[in-house]
């Protein structure tokens, strides 16, 4: 039986506080993510020789690509819109209301064009220090084309693992706070979820973002286990590549033939001779040799609203 090598490689070396929310632009081939810490957009070709930064007007939780050159952020009050050639951000939809001292975490959008965010508590102090996380003032958000909003859930710590089995079935969401991974019988014309139940909960690290291969297993980030994990349909912990970061943070898959699984990863909360033992920490390593993704499809929108 033919054994596909893994490979590891930098992709893009980086300080990125919370480097997160990677998403793969199969029209563009290029590497979009944030760095919540900082407050910035970058991106990045598979040939370019640097990494493209935009600075953002707060601290993002996630995005989206609408089309080539434009994206929307989940930031502020709402979904944003960044024209990545002039620069200019205008709101695209407002966001529903949300307990004080919260933000935008996690999001992506599903096979339908929908886009989901979650929200947590705030962890980010006024000068972008670390606040500790101790409540469940978090909720999952499902956007709509129009910008009509729905609450999925609420009462959740930190928003984590937005995913969609290949057959549009299944949908699967972790609280990393309490450190469990969720699945959800998903339809998918109406958006609605059900069924909730524990689908993984593994003591290696904590579990934070994730992608879905062509197979229907869940490639998650493993936050303090300086690992990404495949996890079969039926819960099922089958492989584990280690990282040379500890705070791995999220992946997606990517690449001409979306066999490349891209990582982002935090500095953030480190201490410094942690950080002199991992110096790569907050860079974006790219894995060969693990399997294959489909493109997640453009944020289905209507046009900008008004701008700020």
């Amino acid at each position: 039986m033919k054994t596909n090598v893994v490979t590891i490689q930098l992709f893009s070396e980086q300080q990125d506080n919370t480097g997160e929310g990677p998403v793969w632009s199969q029209t563009g081939q290029v590497l979009y993510w944030i760095d919540i810490g900082s407050k910035r957009l970058y991106r990045r070709g598979l040939s370019d020789p640097n990494a493209q930064s935009w600075d953002l007007k707060g601290y993002p939780g996630s995005l989206a690509e609408i089309s080539l050159d434009v994206v929307g952020i989940a930031l502020g009050d709402g979904i944003q819109l960044l024209d990545l050639q002039t620069g200019e951000l205008s709101e695209l939809w407002a966001g529903p209301p949300r307990r004080n001292a919260t933000r935008f975490n996690d999001g992506k959008v599903d096979p339908l064009g929908r886009f989901w965010v979650g929200t947590m508590q705030n962890n980010f102090g006024p000068d972008g220090e670390p606040i500790s996380i101790g409540r469940w003032d978090g909720a999952l958000y499902r956007f709509d084309r129009t910008g009509s909003v729905e609450t999925v859930e609420e009462g959740i710590g930190i928003s984590n693992t937005l995913a969609w089995s290949p057959d549009l079935r299944r949908f699967y969401f972790a609280d990393s706070l309490r450190g469990q991974i969720y699945a959800y019988d998903f339809d998918a014309e109406s958006g609605s979820v059900s069924n909730k139940r524990l689908f993984f909960e593994n003591e290696l690290g904590i579990p934070d973002g994730s992608a879905i291969d062509v197979d229907g297993c869940l490639w998650n980030a493993r936050w303090d286990g300086g690992a990404v994990v495949r996890v079969t349909p039926s819960g099922v912990l089958d492989r584990v590549i280690k990282l040379p970061v500890p705070r791995p943070t999220s992946c997606i898959f990517g690449g001409p033939d979306m066999d490349t699984l891209f990582v982002t990863s935090a500095r953030n909360g480190l201490k410094r001779e942690e950080l002199e033992e991992f110096p790569l920490s907050g860079s974006v390593f790219a894995i060969g040799g693990v399997g294959q993704g489909s493109p997640v499809p453009p944020l289905s929108c209507t046009p900008r609203q008004k701008q700020i």
